[in-house]
């Protein structure tokens, strides 16, 4: 393999080991898949655990029920080593915008308090803070120049009414590794809640809450984690967790959950109290696979991966005269890379889909998303099915 293309200090990956990445993935076989930013392909693994999880529904019903509840507890244990916290800051959420909506809901919030994210943010990381308008409470929006956000831009936001800063750990349209440390020592500092949003970052890149002073995180697990929709997990530091209060209460809400009667309102004290029904137990199996790969690899040289798969799509791009519209900074750089065209990117996109290439059009381009099993034929198929500039 060559190594001219590798980032700083990451050596080049052995081609056994990644023909065996690209074997946990049969859509290798169907498509060059540069679409993780959107809804990326599960691997065999996680259709293993979905399989063997429905066979045992089938044919025990709830009578390895016990097995499904320590299951759940390692994919909790799993998740908490991802982000560099422990299992009791975890909590399974249906997804992003759900994790994002039980902090914004949950912080006792008073009548003139703001709250600061970005412009340009996906939704998911504006609807919830924005529904807390009829509580009185105002959402500012960070300016975004060139696809970038700043800690100055952020702070420009922010004044003594500022209780929560809440911003994307990677931009979805143009693919900005935003300053998570620099952002969560500024907050740490003035006493507001850092969140993050962490879905495009989770499974591509290493995350640390500890090293990054984040104060709640949440992802849904089918982007770079290659998991299914409608699973992720939310971690509130203990920090915080006796000042957040959930708004969805159920019987898993409280202590000694199994025991229905008499009833009682003690809520748990973990993150755990943010559940509050019965588990998507299928959806956690499928989680927790996913979350075990990515374990495997380590999310440090899950990162040079993406990272060297990154600068190999950069450079074939600048070779045929494209224009790179994702910011340069090395330090900025994620799984995403968006790529002007001149015509409609709708149109763009459709043709590469023609020719087995699945993309997006975000941020006034195209927008490329391999992962760590992507190798170098993915990226010329994806050049040349692009063309000359």
């Amino acid at each position: 393999m060559q190594t001219s293309n590798i980032p700083h200090g990451s050596p080049p990956v052995d081609r056994q080991r990644l023909a065996a990445w690209r074997r946990e993935f049969p859509s290798t076989g169907a498509c060059v898949h540069f679409n993780h930013a959107g809804v990326a392909p599960v691997s065999r693994r996680v259709a293993d655990a979905v399989a063997a999880f429905i066979a045992d529904a089938r044919d025990f019903a709830l009578l390895h029920y016990s097995a499904w509840e320590r299951r759940a507890d390692e994919v909790r244990a799993a998740a908490a080593r991802l982000v560099g916290g422990t299992s009791d800051e975890i909590a399974f959420a249906a997804g992003t915008s759900d994790g994002l909506s039980i902090v914004a809901t949950g912080y006792p919030w008073a009548r003139g308090d703001s709250v600061v994210t970005a412009a340009e943010e996906f939704p998911a990381n504006v609807y919830p803070w924005w529904s807390l308008g009829e509580r009185g409470v105002e959402t500012r929006m960070a300016e975004i120049v060139g696809g970038r956000l700043t800690v100055d831009a952020i702070a420009a936001q922010v004044d003594r009414s500022t209780r929560v800063v809440s911003v994307s750990a990677v931009d979805f349209a143009r693919g900005q590794r935003r300053p998570l440390a620099a952002l969560g020592e500024f907050c740490r500092t003035r006493g507001i809640l850092f969140c993050v949003d962490a879905i495009q970052a989770l499974g591509a890149l290493d995350l640390d809450v500890e090293r990054d002073a984040i104060d709640c995180l949440a992802a849904d697990g089918h982007k770079w984690l290659c998991a299914p929709e409608g699973c992720g997990v939310l971690y509130v530091s203990r920090r915080w967790l006796d000042r957040l209060r959930p708004q969805r209460l159920g019987w898993k809400s409280v202590t000694d959950q199994g025991r229905y009667l008499p009833y009682h309102f003690d809520l748990k004290s973990e993150a755990a109290k943010f559940e509050c029904g019965s588990f998507n137990f299928l959806a956690i199996s499928a989680l927790g696979a996913a979350i075990d790969l990515v374990l495997e690899i380590g999310t440090p040289a899950m990162e040079r991966r993406v990272l060297a798969v990154t600068e190999m799509l950069r450079t074939a791009l600048r070779d045929s005269g494209h224009d790179i519209v994702s910011p340069d900074a090395r330090d900025e750089w994620s799984g995403i890379t968006t790529v002007a065209c001149a015509g409609p990117p709708e149109a763009e996109v459709a043709r590469l889909r023609a020719a087995g290439i699945i993309a997006s059009p975000r941020g006034g381009g195209v927008r490329l998303s391999p992962h760590f099993y992507s190798d170098e034929d993915d990226v010329a198929r994806c050049v040349g099915a692009l063309g000359a500039a």
